[in-house]
């Protein structure tokens, strides 16, 4: 089974939807989970070209990334789950979630997929094309389903489908 699950999460309850699976995958298993954010400031940077407001708006998207990855990683915790948290900054979104799944060694990557497709996917591209393109370890990709009252599902309440062995 897998030793380490890279997770990497934008902030979004679309992202977070991987988790059911992972923690049902790492509850099986001595498995750590690797909770990766990269904040994504280069687009206020292209477009703002004042440095010290970049600075804050880098501080700032650390700090969000900080106390966000802070509340995953209790809530992983709270289940019993081997959890580390990492924020990366390193050029292109999916490069640095590869780098950072080469440098902590880990043996899988999962992510959500974010379903865009047509005009939207053109224009926006896909880090998950992108780390499956490029990555030389297994991805797994998860397609975020809507609840059925519309809302997306948050994997606080999601329980594995079978028991801790």
């Amino acid at each position: 089974m897998y030793k380490k699950i890279l997770v990497p999460l934008d902030g979004s309850e679309l992202a977070e939807q991987v988790l059911p699976l992972v923690i049902e995958l790492a509850s099986h298993a001595d498995t750590q989970i690797i909770l990766l954010r990269v904040p994504d400031v280069a687009i206020y940077e292209t477009m703002m070209n004042v440095p010290d407001l970049n600075i804050q708006v880098r501080e700032q998207a650390d700090q969000e990334a900080r106390e966000y990855l802070a509340r995953m990683g209790e809530q992983l915790r709270a289940r019993g789950l081997q959890t580390q948290t990492v924020i990366a900054q390193e050029g292109a979104i999916y490069a640095t979630i590869l780098n950072t799944a080469r440098e902590l060694g880990a043996d899988l990557i999962a992510m959500s997929t974010h379903g865009r497709s047509g005009l939207a996917r053109l224009v926006m591209g896909s880090v998950a094309d992108d780390v499956v393109r490029h990555a030389d370890l297994p991805v797994l990709l998860v397609r975020p389903q809507p609840a059925r009252n519309g809302n997306s599902i948050r994997f606080e309440n999601a329980q594995p489908s079978h028991p801790a062995h």
